[in-house]
Parts: structure tokens; sequence; C-alpha cells
């Protein structure tokens, strides 16, 4: 009897108390993040902002290519008289492993058709948690870190707005420092090949500008690590030597495992307007455009500082009206004990938040300028404000690091390489803020009629600095709505901040145990951000909308209609008229071609013509083969050489003087420098279109060299495009005497061509066209986009991918049997 008495009591004493995982921390990231857009994962809807929609535009002619005639597309020729859609990172179809096993799933199961997105909200969350807790921090804190870096605006704009190859890259920051951490800490082969791997598909999703930001992060945490060592000892300093060494190998590795990619986009680069610019990258001025003003630093913690939205906003940002930066007061309160502490990651996270945010203020600040000019590949990226990704890595830790900073009996635990933390400290830390947020409740709150005057002036004024005055409708009426907003956001922010502080006290203190104070300050931090972020996809205008079957025909109207039947694919370009559509890829979709489109890094040559502004003049129209205008409203004056031929949703004019987009010319000129073979042409514009000016535009052509030919007589000779496909063309061409037929499509050094077979070299002709000699008689004449960036590619990444699978290979064999895995042994001497 006594014996079941004490079993029982036995089965009845109470369990060990519940301990916060990895596996507790996925499924609470998970529920949070389906919760958060639970419209996408459980509504049925998407996101359906222009840009999530727009790149549609190409794929319905690049998947035909790819999936019913068997060729990769490489080359758009419907945009910019024609472009590489696979060097300019604007098409490529599966480049991206970790996408198959997702999209064979999504052929059988039905899901979600955004969950490919989501999946790295969730991921960004997860990689954010485990390079916390690497650092030390309590797995509490490192929960709310993660939270704060996925649920910050930031993220959660780029996501919903059509920038998914950003918004993926962004989650690899985590992961890809997590690992280099373990790595220098003493990790194993394994460690090394999974950091190139990852980088390898980071690179491969195809947002370079994050994938630098990555590599400098952790560039930077490995100087940081070797300096440490550095003080330390110097036995130390060899050994975390070669460890960099090998990350820089692994880089190497990564450029390599993407070199499908990467090496296309290196070398196309250089003839874009990233790269053919003055210096070698995109200009000062093109750069720096969306550069974050200092003035906008209080929205890091009270949203509404400059206003939110178009109407209201009083920011720098032409584009990006949300607090860019925004952290939210309650992350940015726990991450103020984090410093209390040192050590190399919290030196680390300080380095590289502050020196984000002033590259962030792009020409606000010199140091973006300094960075243009000495770093390399720095100046071939724009959009400065895109690095704050880095600052809100950095504000993660820190909030990871101050809630395990305030939690009680952390003094006792001590941080990795640091001093302890003082609790006195802590609690000064702690009464400080409150008293600072009380008196910026009275008085900002309080006392807002005080401060309207002041904060509506200093708006209009800002505003009007940012925008011409002709062109700005900002006036005190919109101040004053955002002022009201301010007011609001800092009045809320106060008492939140407030709430935290009281959590973290009564935490501090022992009132309160660590799981649920954790709890609460996760429903403050969601309740701090989740407003914000949701305004951001809301709108107005709001990105969410309803979910539509995969339609390519989107976008048709009855002018695509009519232009469809005007001609097969390569027989006649288009001009819009009204600036929308001049910038608008739809037609590409269709297989039209336009002298428009967009691109953010389209050719150094179409871009030149663009700074000439000679996209209406009359002898280029002529001489691209711009067969049709197309415009919203009809001409008030219709030229001689218009005719309207249809009027529906816009009105369409033919141009009877178009050129045929393949013929054959008698003579030619040498014209240098070649820039000014531009306004050479555009002379014949001020012609009469009957003149033998603008008729010499069909017999003779302007070469930046002297090639060295005799030709003609071509009178009666004539072209026919026999094939006209994305990767290829091929024209029949029959002459009396030696001509060059110029074709009007856009030159570039990777086009190749042959004449019945043989070799011919491909001449740049007008400054933007290609040209191919031919002799007298009928001849077939092909013209093949050949990228030797693209063979060369496809040799690296697989001669990587084998590199990285014997580091796999040697870590596997070097692996202690019946023990613990190396890793798991070194971390424990580590912890010991």
């Amino acid at each position: 009897m006594a014996d079941r008495k004490a079993a029982r009591r036995e089965v009845r004493k109470p369990g060990p108390p519940f301990t916060l995982t990895t596996r507790w921390v996925a499924v609470i990231l998970a529920l949070l993040t389906v919760a958060f857009f639970h419209e996408v994962m459980l509504e049925g809807r998407t996101f359906v902002s222009p840009d999530a929609t727009a790149p549609a535009g190409f794929v319905r002619l690049g998947e035909r290519s790819l999936w019913q005639d068997h060729v990769y597309p490489l080359w758009n020729p419907y945009v910019f008289l024609g472009m590489p859609s696979f060097g300019s990172g604007a098409y490529n179809p599966l480049i991206y492993p970790p996408d198959w096993p997702l999209g064979l799933v999504q052929k059988v199961v039905p899901l979600p058709s955004m969950l490919w997105l989501i999946l790295y909200y969730f991921l960004g969350g997860l990689f954010l948690y485990l390079l916390a807790h690497e650092w030390c921090a309590l797995a509490e804190g490192a929960l709310l870190g993660a939270v704060a870096f996925v649920f910050a605006p930031n993220l959660v704009a780029v996501g919903s707005h059509g920038h998914g190859s950003q918004l993926v890259d962004s989650a690899y920051l985590p992961l890809m420092v997590w690992l280099a951490a373990r790595w220098l800490r003493r990790g194993g082969l394994h460690h090394l090949a999974w950091l190139a791997l990852a980088g390898g598909f980071q690179l491969l999703r195809g947002h370079v500008q994050i994938c630098f930001y990555t590599w400098n992060a952790i560039g930077l945490y490995t100087v940081i690590e070797w300096v440490a060592a550095a003080a330390r000892r110097r036995a130390e300093l060899a050994p975390v030597t070669a460890r960099a060494a090998a990350i820089a190998a692994a880089a190497a590795l990564v450029f390599g495992l993407s070199g499908f990619y990467s090496l296309p986009l290196h070398d196309y680069a250089r003839w874009s307007i990233r790269g053919g610019s003055e210096g070698g990258g995109v200009s000062m001025q093109y750069a720096t455009q969306w550069s974050f003003a200092p003035f906008e630093l209080p929205s890091i913690v009270v949203p509404g500082w400059v206003g939110f939205g178009g109407a209201t906003y009083w920011g720098a940002m032409p584009f990006t009206d949300y607090p860019n930066a925004c952290l939210g007061v309650v992350a940015v309160l726990l991450a103020l004990p984090a410093f209390l502490a040192n050590g190399a990651p919290r030196v680390f996270a300080l380095v590289l938040g502050s020196l984000a945010l002033l590259i962030a203020f792009g020409k606000h600040f010199p140091v973006y300028g300094f960075l243009y000019q000495h770093l390399p590949l720095f100046n071939k990226f724009r959009i400065p404000v895109m690095v704050v990704v880095l600052f809100q890595l950095a504000a993660a830790l820190a909030t990871a690091w101050g809630w395990s900073a305030i939690l009680p009996g952390t003094e006792a635990k001590g941080a990795e390489g640091s001093s302890r933390f003082l609790p006195r400290r802590v609690s000064r830390l702690l009464i400080g803020s409150a008293a600072v947020l009380a008196l910026v409740l009275v008085v900002g709150v309080m006392g807002q009629s005080a401060w309207r005057q002041a904060y509506v002036t200093t708006a209009v004024q800002h505003r009007t600095a940012v925008i011409p005055v002709s062109n700005n409708m900002y006036g005190p009426e919109a101040a004053s709505v955002a002022y009201q907003g301010f007011v609001s956001d800092l009045g809320r922010a106060c008492l939140l901040g407030l709430l935290a502080i009281g959590i973290a006290w009564l935490a501090r203190r022992g009132k309160l145990p660590a799981l649920p104070a954790t709890a609460l300050v996760l429903a403050l931090l969601l309740f701090d951000l989740w407003p914000v972020s949701g305004r951001v996809i809301q709108g107005p205008p709001s990105v969410i909308g309803e979910a539509l079957p995969r339609d390519f025909d989107i976008g048709r109207d009855d002018v695509v209609d009519f232009l469809e039947k005007a001609g097969p694919p390569g027989s006649f370009r288009i001009l819009p008229l009204e600036p929308y559509d001049f910038q608008s890829n739809r037609f590409a979709g269709f297989g039209i071609a336009s002298v428009g489109g967009y691109h953010a890094a389209k050719t150094r040559l179409f871009q030149d013509f663009i700074e000439a502004r000679l996209q209406e003049n009359l002898a280029w129209l002529r001489l691209l083969d711009v067969r049709y205008l197309v415009a919203g409203q009809p001409f008030e004056h219709v030229p001689a050489f218009l005719r309207e031929v249809h009027r529906g949703s816009a009105v369409v004019y033919e141009n009877l003087m178009a050129l045929p987009r393949v013929t054959v010319v008698g003579s030619y000129g040498v014209v240098r420098p070649a820039v000014a073979i531009l306004d050479s042409i555009r002379a014949g514009a001020a012609i009469d279109p009957a003149a033998p000016g603008m008729l010499a535009l069909a017999t003779r052509a302007l070469l930046e060299q002297d090639p060295g030919l005799t030709l003609g007589p071509v009178e009666g000779a004539h072209a026919d495009i026999v094939s006209y496909r994305l990767n290829d063309v091929t024209v029949d061409v029959t002459t009396p005497g030696p001509g060059l037929l110029r074709l009007a499509d856009l030159w570039y050094p990777d086009w190749r061509a042959t004449v019945d077979g043989r070799p011919a070299p491909v001449l740049k002709a007008d400054y933007l066209l290609r040209a191919v000699p031919v002799p007298a008689g009928r001849h077939r004449v092909v013209f093949r986009f050949e990228s030797a960036a693209v063979r060369q590619g496809l040799l690296a990444s697989l001669a990587s991918l084998l590199v990285v699978l014997a580091l796999f290979g040697v870590a596997w064999l070097r692996r202690p049997r019946g023990g613990a895995p190396a890793a798991a042994a070194a971390g424990k001497r580590e912890a010991a």
C-alpha cells in the first residue's frame, strides 16, 4: 500500500517547467506570419501592386520559347530596341533551386499563390532567432528580436509591393551572418559549405544589391572578430586569420555557384547604365534619388513623424512615403540595455547599424559619396535607403540582447565575450527611459497646441525643398493632418513604451516570470508594429486584391488586337506617346516591339538615345522602323506622313515614312566621337521628308570605325525576315552589289552572325543598330545571341558545386563515429 501511494505521488509530481525551444519558436513565428498575412494565406487574396503584376510582360513569350520552342530565352527584342533578358536579370527561369520543390508540390496540392513569398518572412524570423541565440541571447530575447526583424514596415513593404527577390535575399541575411559566425567560432567544414551554398542560392535569387550588403556585413564582422582576437592574445590570431581567409574562399565559391547568373550579370553591367556611366557605375545623381533624410530619424519610433502616405508625407523619399526605418518604440527600448556589455557581436551590431544609417542618408551625408568613390562595386547600385535592412538586423539583435539582459539571472550567466551585466545599470536605464517617455508624453501630447505651427511650417518648408514649387501641392492643410497623425503616434508610442518598461521592471524584480513577461512584451511589440506595417499593405491604395488565375492576356485591349494583326513579330515597332505606356512592358507580352519599356538597368546605348530626347524625332522614327504611334487622344493636326488607322481605347497612327526592319545600304560614313552619330541622324528631321537628306537614311549607315569595305551598287536590293525569335533572327537578302545588311535592332557584343553559314562581323551601325557585310547575290544571314558568359557561368556553377559537395563529404568523413559530432564537441569546449 505504501509503495502504491508513493507511486501515485511520483505520478502527480509536476513535470519540468516549459522551456522555449527552437521548435516552439518556429511554431510561434509560423502562427504569427499566417496571422499577419491572413488575407493572403487563408482568404485567397494576393498582392496586386503594379510592381507585383507588371513583371508578367515578357513572361508569356519567354515561357513559349522555353516550353514550346525548347530554347532558353536570353534576349528580349520587344523593349528598348532589344536588351538581354537573362544577363539583365529581367527574366531568369528555373535558376533558383529552392523554388523547385515548392513548385512541384503546388502542381499537386492547391496552396496559396503567394506561399513562396510568405514563407521567407517565416524563414527570415527563424534565421534571426538562430543568429541571436548563437550570440548568447536567451530564447525569449531571440524570439522578440526575430519578430522585430520580420514585421518592421520595411520588409513588409518590400514583399507586399512586388519586390520578391529583395525580400527573399533579405531573409538570407541573418542566415548568412549566422553561418559565418559559426564557422569563425571554430565550426566545422560543413558550416563553411553551408555558407557557400546559401550564398549561392541568395545570389541566384537575383537581388545583387542585398547580396552585396550581406557580404559587407560578413566582412565587417570578420574584421571585428580578427581585431578582438588580436587584442586578446596573439596565439588566437593565426587560427582566426585562417578562418577569415576561408570565408573569403567561401565568397569566391558563392560567385562560382551562382556563375550561371552572376557572370552574365557582371558582363552586362559594363554595357548598362549600372556600369556604362563615368566611373563604371550609376551616376551619383541617379543613384541617390532615394536618400533617407536625417530629419526623418524620429520616424524610427514615431511612424507618423513626417506624415504617412502621399497626402501627408513631407519627407525626402520620392515614392516610398512610409516610415522606411521604423522599428517601433518597444523594440528600441528593449535594445538599449544590449550595449551595457561588450563583445565582438555587440560591437559589430553597433557599428553595422550606425554605418547603415549613415549610408542610407545618401546625398544628405558624405559617407555615401566616399563609398561611391572608393568601395569596389558600390557605385553600381542605387537607392541608398535599401541598406536600412542592415540597420534592421543590428536593431533586432540588440532587441534580443536587451531583453535577455533585462530578464533576472542574466548577470549571473554573463554575456559571450563580454563583462557581466550590471543589474543597477539596467535598472537605472529603465527608470531613465520611463522618465523621458513621461516627459515627452506631457510636453509633446498634452501640450500639442504649442508645437502645431512650428511643425506645419517646418513640414511645408521641407516638402517645398524636396519638390519644385511649381509641382508642390503640399500646403498647411496637409501638414496639419500630418501633425494630428504625428501627435497620435507620439502618444501611442509613449504609452506602449511605458507599458513595456513596466513589464520589464516587474520581470527584472522577479515579480513576473520570464515566459509570461515575454508573452506580454511580445503582444506589445506586435501591437506596436502590426498597425504600421498593416497600413503599408492596406494603403491607400491597398496592395491586397482578389487572386486571379494566371492570365497572360492581362493588358489586352483593342489596340493590342489591332497591332497583333498588323504584322508578325519583328516586322514593325511602335511608339506609345502616353508617358505611362512609354514606360510599360505590356506590349512586349504580345510580341509587339516598343521603343519604350521599363527596366532599372537598361543598356547604356539606349539610355544615351533617351537622354538626347530622340524618341519622337522624325528621322529616328523612320530609321528604327517605328511604323505605328499610339496616342491617348487624337492629334489636332495630323502631319502628312501620318495616317490614322485605328480609333478605340487609343488612337493608332501609321508612320508612312518608316523604313523596314532590315535594309541593305550601299555606303557608309565614319563619325567620331561615336555619340555624335545621334545628332547627325537627328538633323534629318529638319529636312523635308521627301528631300535627299531623309532618303539617305535608307541607303547610308554611320559607323564608328572604318571596316575597309567597298560597297555598291545596291539599287533594287531587298531583304526579308524569314524567322524572328528571341535569340535568333534569320534574313534572306538579295543585292546586285556588296552591301551592309542593317537590322534595326540594338547592337550588343554577344550577337554573332553568319552569311550562308560562314562567320561574319557584326558592326555597330548608326550608334545603336546591327549591320553585317554581305556580298553580291542571294544569301541567308543568321543573327544568333550567343553569350560566352552564360556558358562560362554554367561551367563555373557546376565546378563550384562539386567543391561544395566535396567540403560536405570531408566534413562527414571527419565526423567522429559513435560520439557527438565535431561541431557539438567544439561548441561544448567553447562554452567551457
